[in-house]
């Protein structure tokens, strides 16, 4: 990406309301990318609406944030020129890829989305976010030709055993790249490809 090009949001994307969360949720919505909470029962009270209604459990609102995460990724990803091409299982080591993408330059590039605006420890900072992120690396590292994966996160761990795990799995390349969403530096390396 040359000098003069810029991102139209300046790396500041609209940040969807929510309602909070307890700190779990935001690796719900990592491991469920659908979710969906079912119809009440005749004897059931309706879910509230309006703007002061909390979702009936965190896990709804986990799986609210980590589809809108994953939107903006998505937005991000087209607005880079990738071809998207949906969920993709790579069945033969157990993962599942959030968004398998091709580049302008024609390179396919699997993209996992680890990402929360709320929660306590939301996107990478969560060490047991990360570490799954870590293992789906080294899964796919085994595959005779993986293409390229790269991990789009709203936050990533500044130091203790985040960071030292994040440092190794980047030096062991279980990681083409480590993108954080909110960062209009790291979310440039994606005109490279």
């Amino acid at each position: 990406m040359s000098g003069s090009d810029q991102l139209p949001f300046d790396g500041d994307l609209p940040l969807p309301e929510v309602a909070d969360e307890p700190d779990e949720a935001h690796e719900v919505a990592a491991d469920q990318a659908e979710v969906t909470d079912p119809a009440p029962e005749p004897d059931e009270d309706p879910a509230p609406t309006g703007p002061t209604a909390k979702p009936r459990s965190f896990q709804a609102s986990a799986g609210i944030q980590g589809r809108q995460f994953a939107e903006q990724c998505d937005t991000l990803l087209s607005h880079f020129g990738f071809e998207l091409k949906g969920r993709r299982v790579l069945t033969e080591v157990g993962v599942e890829i959030d968004q398998e993408a091709v580049s302008p330059g024609g390179t396919t590039v699997w993209f996992e989305y680890k990402g929360s605006i709320q929660g306590k420890r939301p996107g990478l900072i969560r060490t047991d976010t990360l570490k799954k992120a870590i293992a789906n690396g080294a899964l796919l590292r085994s595959l005779p030709d993986p293409a390229p994966y790269v991990v789009v996160t709203s936050h990533l761990p500044e130091a203790g055993s985040g960071a030292a795990m994040l440092d190794a799995a980047l030096r062991l390349r279980y990681f083409a790249d480590v993108v954080c969403l909110y960062d209009p530096k790291a979310t440039a390396r994606l005109g490279d490809w």
